[in-house]
Parts: structure tokens; sequence; C-alpha cells
């Protein structure tokens, strides 16, 4: 029958640990021949009894340096000997069957076959040492090394990979094929039904805008929006009055996407936001600039139509916030790339619909 009291405990033959310092009772003097010796601070890991219970009575010791500099990171692994990690300078994440933030002092446990890593945060690095109980060391035979990676953990480089492979595919969305045959360019009708249903997405963006900057809790991010909002204020105002937009277009799949990006800036947290936003949205908008502008230039009396300044302030829009990307968890990063695939997703509808419109 299972103790009541070892319900949620973990395991030390399978769980990963983490044990702070501070859980290690410490003495600061001891007694030899009925004196008293000052220690400073001696905490012994048995005095723990995670500790006590996972340190082997006897057995090879491996003992090796670790340091990882400025966002590095060790990927998620595994290996047939129980390890052990002690944080002996500076501070990082810990990655794998279990996910937190390790400072000095901190030890970690880890059973064999159990998946962690490691990674920093931007600015900071972690020394350590590693110390396993039985045979070799992890890494002393450097052409037969113990571990097995089981998969690099999703990062920043993979989330801004994807977002570039799914940039590239919006680029050949078959809606620029009508700008690049020439059609619209010399089509005025076609060009003033693309504009009047682009309109529609002009006038969600400046409300997703305002529904970021209303329930922004974050100061310094709450500037970085209030600056980006100011650069784009008016932007629907300015594509009706250019192009004299007058016919108002309806169409329920163009107010389903818009509504989507706007309850994204309800619901979202801010990495996820600062994902739809800018590194979807501010990338289309630069290729969608570059890419239609010529059928607006002609006869054009503005001094910068609508499309140019896409095509030229966009690019900067897209770095926006990128740094509050940095140093996140491996799971953060997994869920950031199905928030970004979705807001491609959505895009790519929006573009359809606005092509649709376009040919009918």
């Amino acid at each position: 029958m299972t103790d009541a009291l070892t319900i949620g405990r973990p395991r030390l033959d399978t769980d990963v640990v983490t044990v702070r310092r501070k859980d290690i009772r410490a003495i600061s003097s001891v007694m030899v021949d009925g004196k008293s010796h000052h220690l400073g601070e001696q905490r012994d890991f048995r005095r723990n009894d995670l500790l006590a219970g996972f340190v082997p009575e006897a057995g090879r010791l491996s003992l090796a340096w670790v340091r990882l500099a400025d966002g590095e990171q060790l990927d998620v692994h595994q290996h047939p000997t129980k390890s052990m990690i002690l944080v002996c300078k500076g501070s990082v994440r810990l990655l794998g069957d279990q996910e937190e933030e390790l400072a000095e002092g901190d030890t970690v446990v880890v059973p064999p076959g159990a998946r962690h890593g490691f990674v920093t945060r931007p600015g900071e690095e972690f020394q350590g040492l590693s110390v396993q109980f039985e045979g070799s060391g992890l890494y002393e035979e450097e052409s037969a090394p113990r571990v097995e990676f089981t998969g690099a953990a999703a990062s920043l480089v993979d989330l801004e990979q994807y977002n570039a492979e799914r940039l590239d595919a919006f680029g050949k969305h078959h809606m620029f094929d009508l700008f690049d045959s020439g059609r619209v360019g010399a089509d005025p009708e076609m060009r003033d039904r693309f504009v009047s249903a682009l309109y529609v997405w002009a006038v969600y963006f400046q409300r997703m805008l305002y529904a970021r900057q209303a329930v922004c809790s974050d100061p310094q991010l709450r500037e970085v929006y209030a600056g980006h909002l100011r650069e784009e204020f008016g932007h629907d105002v300015l594509l009706k009055e250019q192009n004299g937009i007058s016919e108002t277009v309806y169409d329920p799949m163009l107010e389903a996407v818009g509504n989507w990006f706007v309850m994204q800036m309800h619901g979202a947290d801010e990495a996820a936001k600062i994902v739809v936003v800018h590194m979807v949205i501010e990338s289309s908008c630069a290729v969608f600039g570059e890419r239609t502008g010529a059928a607006f230039t002609e006869g054009s009396a503005a001094d910068t139509s609508y499309f140019d300044l896409h095509s030229e302030v966009d690019e900067d829009h897209r770095e926006l916030g990128r740094e509050h990307l940095r140093g996140l968890s491996a799971d953060q990063y997994a869920r950031l790339r199905q928030v970004c695939g979705q807001a491609w997703d959505q895009l790519d509808l929006l573009f359809d619909r606005i092509a649709a419109h376009m040919v009918r």
C-alpha cells in the first residue's frame, strides 16, 4: 500500500530534482578536543535527505568543470549513469523533463535516462561542476561520449527559422501573381477592388494596435508599443484618402480574420503578441509593400504612398520587441512556433480573400 505522504514526491530513480543551497542544513563550527573551531558556512550534502539518498556510498567519481557563455545552450540529452550538476557561478535555465531557473548554490540531481539540458539568458553565463559516481565521465572518452541527444530543445533560432520559411512561402502567394503580371497596374477597376478589400484589413490592423496598447501592463513594452502605434497611426485613413475608397467591402472571412488578430491582443501573453505583430505581420507587410507598390506609383500625387511607406518602415518594425523573446524555455518557444504558424495561416486566408475580390 502506498504511503499517502509519498504521493507527489519526486522519485530519485526517474525524476530530475533541484536542491537549493538553503535546503542543505548548514553548520558554522565544530568541537575538536573540547575546543570550538569556526567553519564559516559548511553544508554537507548528506545533511539533506534527498541528496543523501542520491549520492552512493562508494564508486568511481568523475568530476568536470562546465561552462555556458552568454546565450549558449546544451541541448536536451540523457545518459545511462546518474549525474549531479552544481551551479558554482552565474545562473542558468534547466531544460528537459523539468524546467526552472537555477542560481548559484543550486544542485541538480539527474537519474539515469532523465532528459535534461541547460541554456543561459542574454548577458549571463553559467559555471558549474558536473559529477558522475560510476564508470567513466560523460565526455572522458571524447570519441565515445556517454550521452544521447534526444533532439535539440526549441529555441529562438528555431522560431526565427520557421518564421523565415513561412515568410518565403508568403512571398509566393498567388495574389502577387496578379501584380507581377501587370494586370493590376493595367486595370483600374481591379486596383479599386483590391484597395477596397485591403482597407478592411487596414482598419483591423489599427484596432489590433489599439487593443495591444490598452491592455499592456509591462512599462518597457508599453513604451515600445506606443512608438509603434504612433508610426502606424492613421495608415488606414491614408490608404482610403490616397485611393478614393468609397465602397465598403463586407466579407465574413475578412471580418473573421481581422477579429482573430484583435482577440490575440486580449488573450495572448506579450511574447505571443510580439510574434503575431512583429515577426509575422510586419514581416509580411515589408514584402507586401515591395510586391504591390509598383501598381500604385504612377500618377500618384502623394509624396509617399501607403505601399511605399510599408515597404520602408516595416523592416524596422519587424525587430521591435525581439529582446523580449530571448532566454525563454524550450516549451515556450515550441508554443510560440504554434502561434506563429496560426498567424501565418490567418494571413494566407486574408490574402486568399483579397485576391478573390480582385478577380470576381
